[in-house]
């Protein structure tokens, strides 16, 4: 692809990083060429993958091919940043795909207002087990940073399209394991504006591998996200909208992480248990008691 930056076309950077996700690479790739855009440059950086990835990159040409050890999706797109010569910035993961004229649809808010900082958009779910899509969609028009205090409104990274000079002043925190496009977000609307609209952007592929599965993960890592936030706070507002998100998180994920091991789909290990322990104390407790129950009902079932 030609990539010659012009006032009406300037480049657009798709900074693709990918672990072990070779299979879904060519399909996220080609929905970058499907664009209806003249000027974009594609950067997979493969973030030390042990599947074919770098055997399915040989086959695609004119991509820029960057291959590290693997350090995470954090130091990946790191690396993408460094290595990206565009004036606006798309984060795709390879297992995910962007939909029809989602680049020229963001760039179009971006022109309007030079003053913001990323745009976002909607975005829809696709759940490979049930071939079902959902569409995922959020009214927000103003006081962002309130909002994502609140709760991560904008959910899939791929439907933000950033300027470069956000990146002279914050990268991805390479100490946060998940989340760190939350994150992020926090970190830009706490002092610039951002737009945020309902055209969809992207899809997003729901699989037995995505990191969003790792409840007890997810659930640490977005309160350690949000705890960052503490210091920064000034108004009462601020910090009732923390306080509200904080909460809604922890009873969220701790729904999920209680669920998942009554119904026996994730063993009792122990660091699950520590973090029931520790964020919903009285639910590990009645989860020990019906397992407990559970038991004695079987013992009486079979006296052998």
């Amino acid at each position: 692809m030609e990539t010659i930056t012009s006032p009406a076309h300037p480049l657009v950077s798709v900074i693709i990083p990918c672990y072990n996700h070779g299979r879904y690479l060519i399909q996220a790739v080609e929905s970058v060429w499907l664009q209806h855009y003249p000027n974009v440059e594609i950067i997979v950086v493969d973030d030390g993958s042990t599947d074919n990835t770098q055997d399915i990159l040989k086959g695609i040409p004119g991509v820029k091919n960057i291959y590290q050890r693997n350090k995470g999706l954090s130091a990946a797109r790191n690396t993408g940043i460094q290595q990206s010569s565009g004036d606006v910035l798309i984060f795709l993961d390879a297992d995910d795909w962007l939909l029809d004229h989602a680049i020229e649809t963001n760039l179009s808010y971006l022109q309007w207002d030079k003053n913001l900082a990323f745009v976002s958009g909607a975005h829809e779910k696709f759940y490979v087990d049930s071939n079902e899509r959902i569409v995922v969609e959020q009214q927000v028009n103003a006081d962002h940073y309130l909002h994502l205090l609140h709760g991560n409104y904008i959910g899939m990274h791929a439907t933000v399209m950033f300027r470069r000079w956000v990146f002279d002043k914050y990268l991805y925190d390479e100490s946060l394991k998940a989340c760190e496009d939350y994150d992020l977000y926090l970190r830009i609307t706490r002092s610039f504006p951002v737009f945020h609209h309902s055209n969809k952007i992207a899809a997003y592929r729901i699989h037995q591998k995505n990191m969003s599965g790792n409840t007890r993960l997810m659930l640490s890592s977005v309160l350690k996200t949000l705890k960052q936030q503490q210091k920064v706070l000034k108004t009462a507002e601020e910090k009732q909208a923390y306080r509200s998100g904080y909460d809604t998180f922890k009873k969220y994920y701790c729904s999920l992480l209680h669920k998942e091991l009554l119904s026996g789909k994730k063993p009792l290990r122990s660091l699950r248990i520590l973090a029931l322990l520790r964020y919903q104390p009285m639910w590990m407790l009645k989860l020990i008691k019906i397992r407990y129950l559970n038991v004695e009902k079987n013992v009486e079932k079979d006296p052998s």
